[in-house]
């Protein structure tokens, strides 16, 4: 099975113009190492391969991503990414593809995304189905709480969602540290979805302090939200 959290709630504000952007120095770097494997910034080069990794965990996928209710054409993802491109250097949200650094092979994605709220930011993720259970979703959760307490000076809390049905998909919020904070109603937008969903909260610790490790296990369960 795949395994991933989605992200229900958007930060929305007025894009600028796309050329007055790209080439901006963005909060967050480009590439951040997660043990053998790379976050690396969305570009329109990765659709290819981000396609081949979708096509092949679409059945796990589509039970809980809002956005995998059909396979996406190669033009659609990229125009996707290429949204995800200006978005990221804009300093809206981030998106990262997750990459093996000895292949190039394309193995999920993740992504950091601002709330209305200055200091609260969700993560999102998602890990193709041939590498689960070898503790890659426990490992990118970590990336993402360490790149928001290292490099966004506003953040103080760290939010992940779920849908309740995915009862495996709440190891990895424990495994890193995260408290369940409350249930709560939301959207049905995909095939798995209750309208039930469980909300995770991160107290990030105060800046200067570094973010508590947690261990990372052999394996994850199959999970997916």
């Amino acid at each position: 099975m795949s395994i991933g959290v989605d992200v229900p709630l958007r930060w929305s504000a007025t894009r600028p113009d796309p050329d007055d952007i790209m080439g901006t120095m963005a909060l967050l770097p480009d590439v951040l190492p997660v043990g053998p494997l790379h976050l690396r910034r969305w570009s329109p080069a990765v659709a290819a391969a981000m396609l081949v990794a979708i096509e092949e965990s679409f059945s796990e996928l589509e039970q809980w991503m809002p956005w995998a209710q059909e396979v996406p054409t190669l033009e659609a993802l990229s125009e996707v990414i290429r949204q995800g491109e200006i978005d990221f250097h804009a300093d809206r949200s981030w998106e990262y593809a997750l990459v093996d650094a000895h292949t190039d092979e394309v193995l999920g994605a993740a992504g950091l995304h601002r709330t209305e709220d200055p200091e609260k930011f969700e993560i999102g993720y998602w890990v193709r189905t041939s590498r689960t259970r070898r503790g890659v979703a426990t490992a990118v959760g970590r990336a993402r709480v360490s790149a928001a307490s290292d490099y966004l000076e506003t953040a103080r809390q760290i939010v992940i969602r779920m849908d309740q049905a995915n009862v495996a998909s709440a190891s990895v919020p424990r495994k890193l540290g995260f408290t369940l904070d409350a249930p709560e109603d939301r959207d049905i937008t995909a095939k798995g979805h209750t309208g039930r969903g469980y909300v995770w909260i991160l107290e990030l610790p105060d800046r200067g302090t570094p973010v508590a490790s947690t261990r990372s296990p052999a394996s994850d369960p199959p999970t997916v939200s």
